[in-house]
C-alpha cells in the first residue's frame, strides 16, 4: 500500500493526498535531535511532495499544521516556498492551522499535499522490470552530516520525467524492503547493498522500477546513487 490517498473526481482527472509529520526534530530544548525550523520544514514537505508526484499528480494546495507558535509560521510557509521554487512548481496556495492555546516543550509539524493527476501513476511496473535505490536511508542527525548520500530534488525530477523509468516510491521510516514489496507484493528474496529495514527519514532515497535497456544511463544520471536491487520469487 503506497502512503497516499487517491480519490477519482471524474473520468481523467485525481485528487491525491499525501502528508508527512515531524516530531521532536528542532528548536527546542527537549527536541530529540536539534535542526532549524527552517530545514524541518523543508524536509517534511519534501516527503509529501515526492509522494505526491511520484504517483503522477501536479501540487496545488499545501496545507501546514504548526505546532511551534505563530511566530514560526512565516519560517516554515518560506522554507515550504523555497522548496516549491527548487520542484519548479507555482501557484500553491499554502494554508493552514496553528496550535496556539497550548505551548509545547517539543517542536512538531505536520505538512499535507494535494495534487490533481490525469492518470495515478502506481501498479506500472511490468514483469521483468529492473530496481534500484536511488540515494541511501538516513535518519536523524545522519539527515544534516550525510546529506550528499540522499536523493537530491532536481535528481528525483530528471528520474520522475525519464521514458524509461516505470514507478519510483519515496521510501519512509518502515524501510526499503516494505517500499519494495508494495511494488512487487510476490518478491520473497531482496537483496541490495544497502540496510533495506532501516528508516529512511524524509525520503532520503527512493525505489525505482526501471527498462533494464536504460541500465546504463540511469546509473549514469543518478551519479553514484544508484544501488542495484535484485529481487526472486
Amino acid at each position: 500500500m503506497r502512503d497516499i490517498e487517491t480519490f477519482q473526481l471524474s473520468k481523467g482527472e485525481w485528487l491525491v493526498a499525501a502528508s508527512d509529520n515531524a516530531g521532536a526534530i528542532g528548536e527546542k530544548a527537549e527536541d530529540q535531535v536539534n535542526a532549524p525550523l527552517e530545514i524541518v520544514a523543508k524536509h517534511t514537505l519534501r516527503v509529501a511532495l515526492m509522494e505526491c508526484m511520484s504517483a503522477g499528480a501536479y501540487p496545488f494546495s499545501i496545507m501546514l499544521h504548526n505546532f511551534n507558535g505563530e511566530e514560526a509560521w512565516e519560517r516554515i510557509e518560506g522554507s515550504c516556498r523555497e522548496l516549491l521554487d527548487e520542484a519548479g512548481i507555482g501557484k500553491v496556495s499554502i494554508s493552514g492551522s496553528t496550535e496556539s492555546n497550548m505551548k509545547m516543550i517539543q517542536s512538531a509539524l505536520g505538512i499535507t499535499v494535494l495534487g490533481k493527476a490525469s492518470i495515478v501513476r502506481t501498479g506500472h511496473t511490468p514483469n521483468g522490470a529492473g530496481f534500484a535505490v536511488i540515494g541511501q536511508p538516513l535518519v536523524g542527525s545522519e539527515v544534516l552530516d550525510k546529506k550528499d548520500r540522499m536523493i537530491p530534488m532536481s535528481l528525483f525530477l530528471k528520474l520522475l520525467a525519464h521514458p524509461a523509468v516505470y514507478e519510483l516510491i519515496p521510501a519512509g521510516s518502515k524501510g526499503i524492503a516494505h517500499e519494495i514489496k508494495s511494488l512487487c507484493p510476490h518478491a520473497r528474496f531482496i537483496e541490495c547493498e544497502l540496510d533495506m529495514h532501516k528508516s529512511a527519514g524524509p525520503a532520503s532515497c527512493v525505489i525505482m522500477s526501471y527498462d533494464k535497456a536504460f541500465n546504463i544511463e540511469l546509473i549514469k544520471l543518478s551519479g553514484g546513487l544508484f544501488h542495484s536491487v535484485s529481487l526472486t520469487g
